[in-house]
């Protein structure tokens, strides 16, 4: 069979039939420890985690975590580079006013510092909205919007998005 054969190199030869028409190509995978989410985890240059933060979910995260971390070893055992240029933690739905997720945000920049973004993706009726219509923040009519709930949500979206772009554009070397 062979190494091109195994599961986890299959994203990755897929990948790189179309390697000269893509700068970035993304892969939304479930939190599940499947052959899609370990194949994708060995052909990414770059992770992005997100993380709700409440107590609950900062526990499933952790757990889940510790468990793809046990099956990237194996996997790498086994002849997968299982490395990354970088590897950062994105606060979703995340809510200023909350004090409760205040905490966990602080708890979580102690434990992970600089691999937590500092841009959050605020919580935000315009994003979920948005994506009922299965459209990004972008697409969708600004006038469906207050012009504050829009310009909130686009103001982070945007500041997301920066601070992903310029870690890539790190990693080329610009």
């Amino acid at each position: 069979m062979g190494k091109a054969g195994l599961f986890f190199f299959r994203v990755r030869d897929a990948l790189a039939q179309v390697d000269a028409d893509y700068d970035v190509v993304v892969i939304d995978c479930p939190p599940q420890l499947g052959f899609l989410t370990m194949s994708a985890l060995s052909a990414a240059t770059g992770v992005l985690v997100t993380i709700h933060p409440e107590m609950l979910d900062v526990m499933s995260m952790s757990q889940f975590l510790r468990m793809t971390a046990d099956l990237m070893d194996v996997i790498a055992e086994s002849g997968a580079d299982m490395s990354h240029d970088w590897m950062r933690y994105l606060l979703t739905r995340y809510e200023p006013t909350d004090a409760p997720q205040n905490r966990i945000v602080a708890f979580l920049r102690t434990m992970y510092g600089d691999k937590v973004l500092n841009a959050p993706m605020l919580k935000s009726t315009a994003i979920s909205d948005a994506g009922l219509t299965k459209q990004t923040l972008y697409e969708v009519e600004r006038s469906a919007f207050t012009r504050s709930t829009y310009d909130r949500a686009i103001e982070s979206v945007n500041a997301v998005n920066d601070e992903i772009s310029d870690l890539i554009q790190k990693t080329w070397g610009r």
